[in-house]
């Protein structure tokens, strides 16, 4: 199914709102990950993590009102609409979008000025700092996941199914957020820690899998009503392609905790983990795009 222009449009504001979250968590969690690391690593992921929420929130605002100009119609004029973006303001779009704006914004402040201060700071202030931020970042990712409550197929959704949602949006978010962190962290200098950081990633890697498959089996069982219909609707074949993507990249990530994580031991041992790190980013990003297609263009046969 090829989407329309807008449609497209609305794709490209969605992707960028779900890359945003995944920044989000995945730089609470490195922060917290490498937090005997050095400072620079630290201002380093917050950098990485201003820049995401940006996006974001850019992302969030623009597909508002992409929203209103495929009702109105009118070519891009019709984005701004006044009328027509007020009864949006009232409505589960108006929602979403304002708890997406105040969750990034607000992890744009913490984000920054925590930076701020980690560049100018003592040792100790820079723990300050993280601690301040960690408060503040969570709030903000919990406002995100809160506007899912609004959003599209997943309202009407049964309250087990929006828990999983949830939290298989959490598990993910955090894991593929970590991957450019990770990658971050492949340029420092310390091998040993390098080697202790990612075999300790590894540990946690694996029970976010677990929360993703648990949850992501209870989403497809409310989804859909059959087995067959995963096979023979538009939304069940992409589903298929999400799955075979997932599959890859859990795929990848086993290597990395099998093979390359006990060779981290040279520098060459380093940059095999970095150029599959490498890899896994792509693929996450191919996953995210489906993600979003699903969500955009397509939706459940039974919603």
């Amino acid at each position: 199914m090829i989407p329309s222009g807008w449609e497209l449009l609305d794709l490209v504001c969605k992707l960028l709102t779900y890359l945003g979250a995944a920044s989000l968590s995945g730089s609470i969690f490195c922060l917290w990950l490498f937090k005997n690391e050095s400072r620079q690593m630290s201002h380093e992921i917050l950098t990485y993590l201003a820049a995401g929420v940006f996006l974001g929130f850019q992302g969030a605002l623009l597909r508002f009102f992409v929203q209103v100009g495929m009702v109105v119609d009118n070519g891009l004029v019709g984005m701004f609409d006044w009328g027509m973006a007020k009864i949006y303001f009232d409505s589960p779009i108006g929602d979403t979008t304002f708890f997406q704006l105040c969750g990034f914004v607000l992890a744009f402040f913490f984000g920054t000025v925590a930076r701020k201060k980690i560049g100018t700071g003592t040792s100790h202030s820079t723990q300050n700092s993280l601690q301040f931020f960690n408060f503040g970042s969570l709030i903000a990712f919990l406002l995100l996941v809160f506007s899912f409550r609004f959003s599209g197929h997943i309202s009407v959704l049964s309250t087990i199914s929006k828990l999983a949602i949830v939290l298989h949006y959490s598990a993910f978010s955090a894991w593929i957020g970590s991957l450019y962190p990770l990658c971050l962290l492949s340029f420092s200098k310390d091998i040993r820690f390098i080697r202790s950081r990612v075999k300790a990633f590894g540990d946690w890697a694996v029970f976010m899998v677990s929360v993703l498959i648990i949850a992501g089996g209870f989403m497809l069982l409310d989804l859909f009503g059959s087995i067959d219909e995963i096979f023979s609707t538009d939304y069940g074949m992409v589903v298929l392609v999400k799955l075979s993507l997932v599959i890859a990249i859990i795929g990848i990530a086993v290597i990395n905790r099998v093979r390359l994580t006990p060779n981290i031991v040279t520098h060459k041992g380093v940059r095999q983990f970095r150029n599959s790190v490498t890899i896994e980013i792509f693929v996450a990003l191919l996953i995210l795009i489906v993600t979003t297609y699903l969500s955009t263009v397509v939706g459940p046969p039974e919603h």
